[in-house]
C-alpha cells in the first residue's frame, strides 16, 4: 500500500514518458520474452474500483502453454526506488478449456484481466497511469511523419534497472493512417528487436498525459532474430475493441457466477 501511496505522490513529477514507462511490464515465457502495458478498466466488483488489463501480442500469449507466464512486477519502496519481482502467473485451469485472454478479430493483439488470489493481490498490484480515456480515436493524431515514441524490452539488452522499458522513438512511416485503406495498422520507421512485441505506442496528451495510439506487433526485416528499422502497429482502434472484448467477457463470467445456484449447507444426520 506504501508503494501505492508513494507513486501517486510523485506522480505529478513525471513526464509522459515516465508514466508510460510505469505502465509497462515485462513479460516471459518458456519460448522468449515480449513486452506488455496495463489499462485499468473500471469494474466495481473489484477492489479499488479498477480492474488491471494487461495487453501484448497474441503469438506471444499462445506460447504459455500450461505456463507460466513470468511478469516483472514492480513497487516503490520506503525510499523511492523501484524494487523488481517476479510474478508467476499460470492460467491453466482458471476458464475451464477457454483461453485465459481475448484476441482481436484481425490483429496480433491479445489482453487478459489480471485476477489474483486475494492473499498474494496487494503484493503483486500493477500500477498503470493508463485507462479507457487515453486511447487515441480515428487515427486523428497518426498523419504520416509525426514522430511517436514506444517502450519495449528488446533482447539485446538482457535487464534494465527496476525492469523499467527503453525508450525509443520514430516517424509513422505510412501512408495513408487512421482510414479503411491502412486496415488497423501503421508503419514505423525505428530500430526495434525481438522482445519489443506488444511494445505501447504513445504520443503527448493534453495535461502530461499519455495518449496511447497503438502498439507494436511485427518487425519488418530478412531474418526473424535480427533488428529492423521497420515496425508494424496496429492503432488504438483495435487496443479500443479488445478492451470492448474483454470487458464484455468479464461481464459474462460474472453473470454465470451470479447463477450458479447456492450449495444447500451440509446437516449431520
Amino acid at each position: 500500500m506504501m508503494a501505492a501511496v508513494l507513486l501517486s505522490g510523485c506522480a505529478g513529477h513525471m513526464n509522459v514518458s515516465e508514466k508510460m514507462m510505469w505502465s509497462t511490464y515485462p513479460l516471459a515465457t518458456q519460448k522468449g520474452e515480449a513486452t506488455g502495458f496495463v489499462i485499468n478498466l473500471r469494474d466495481a466488483r473489484v477492489p479499488g474500483g479498477m480492474l488491471p488489463v494487461v495487453f501484448t501480442s497474441v503469438h506471444v500469449l499462445d506460447t504459455v502453454g500450461r505456463g507460466p507466464l513470468i511478469i516483472g512486477i514492480r513497487k516503490l519502496d520506503e525510499n523511492g526506488e523501484a524494487q523488481v519481482s517476479l510474478l508467476a502467473f499460470n492460467p491453466t485451469g482458471a476458464q475451464g478449456r477457454e483461453r485465459f485472454y481475448v484476441r482481436h478479430p484481425q490483429h496480433d493483439l491479445a489482453a487478459f484481466a489480471l485476477r489474483l488470489p486475494e492473499e498474494i493481490a496487494e503484493r503483486a498490484k500493477m500500477a498503470s497511469f493508463l485507462d479507457e480515456r487515453m486511447l487515441a480515436r480515428d487515427g486523428r493524431h497518426l498523419r504520416s511523419g509525426v514522430e511517436v515514441s514506444f517502450l519495449g524490452y528488446p533482447e539485446v539488452l538482457p535487464g534494465t534497472e527496476g525492469a523499467f522499458p527503453v525508450l525509443r522513438s520514430g516517424r509513422v512511416a505510412s501512408y495513408p493512417v487512421g482510414t479503411s485503406q491502412a486496415h488497423g495498422r501503421f508503419l514505423i520507421n525505428s530500430d526495434v528487436y525481438p522482445g519489443d512485441s506488444g511494445a505501447p505506442v504513445f504520443i503527448a496528451g493534453r495535461g502530461s498525459r499519455p495518449e496511447l495510439v497503438g502498439m507494436i506487433i511485427q518487425r519488418i526485416g530478412p531474418k526473424a532474430q535480427t533488428f529492423s528499422h521497420l515496425a508494424v502497429a496496429v492503432d488504438a482502434d483495435a487496443i479500443r475493441e479488445t478492451l470492448e472484448l474483454l470487458a464484455a467477457r468479464e461481464r459474462r463470467l460474472a453473470s454465470v457466477v451470479e447463477a450458479e445456484p447456492a450449495r444447500p449447507a451440509h446437516k449431520d444426520r
